[in-house]
């Protein structure tokens, strides 16, 4: 199979832009670019092959080769909770493989919808003030499952449900990197089981592939760089800075999935 290098070279170009930009949601806001990548993938792809499953199924392998980085970067700086990751990650797993999954029968326009939805109340949730630490930590366990599911299902790596989940046990620094840790385990074991266990994945991504592997490529060569640097942020700024940068974050990227709804 011949491809051509104009398309091959506007896949690099895209990976190296999106994995900028991906890293440094990262690294500032413990997510694994997902939601960077989700829009990217949809609205960049040169044809409409897959469409929206297509789109969320790329951006979990693209956050499944990246987001290692930001969670080994988060682990060396020490904001990774082992305790609330043990709690985590059974249903996670679970959860965001059946949720990948399931992008293959859902309706696009519901999957954008709930989007902007989940960005709406993410950035709404980060103005309110959290106690540092509250009790009954094993209910984490239980709400491992839905995570990972709503992970799967809108290809992102559930830093934008994690994290203010785990800052009502933690501080903000620790939350972010203990959810950068969850999502670099969820969705590489849910990439591989859908490869393993849908045998439709395979034609989609042969047939968008000369777009993809550079995509990925270029994600690869910048996404680790920026992830890195904006990880370090976080002893730089105090608790109320952070939470006004990823409000207004979160509240831009709603905005933005809201779009893309109206238009489908």
């Amino acid at each position: 199979m011949e491809w051509d290098i104009s398309l091959l070279l506007y896949g690099l170009a895209v990976g190296l832009c999106a994995g900028v930009l991906a890293g440094f949601m990262a690294g500032l806001a413990g997510v694994g670019g997902g939601l960077i990548y989700v829009p990217v993938f949809y609205l960049l792809m040169p044809d409409s092959t897959g469409g929206m499953a297509l789109a969320i199924f790329a951006s979990m392998t693209a956050i499944a080769i990246t987001s290692f980085f930001s969670a080994y970067r988060h682990w060396q700086l020490g904001h990774v909770n082992i305790v609330l990751f043990y709690r985590l990650w059974p249903g996670l797993l679970l959860g965001a493989s059946v949720g990948l999954w399931s992008t293959l029968i859902l309706p696009e326009l519901w999957i954008l919808l709930a989007l902007a939805a989940l960005n709406t109340w993410v950035a709404y949730d980060y103005g309110r003030e959290m106690p540092a630490a509250v009790q009954r930590k094993s209910l984490l366990s239980f709400l491992g499952l839905p995570i990972g599911y709503v992970s799967g299902v809108l290809g992102i790596a559930g830093g934008t449900m994690l994290v203010p989940l785990l800052r009502r046990f933690v501080v903000l620094k620790d939350a972010v990197g203990t959810s950068a840790m969850c999502g670099a385990v969820m969705v590489t074991v849910a990439v591989f089981l859908n490869m393993l266990g849908e045998s439709g994945w395979q034609g989609l991504l042969q047939a968008q592939g000369a777009f993809l592997l550079p995509t990925w490529l270029g994600l690869l060569l910048t996404m680790p760089f920026a992830a890195k640097a904006s990880a370090g942020w976080h002893d730089n700024f105090s608790e109320r800075q952070l939470q006004i940068v990823l409000k207004s974050i979160f509240a831009l990227i709603a905005i933005i999935f809201g779009v893309l709804a109206w238009m489908e």
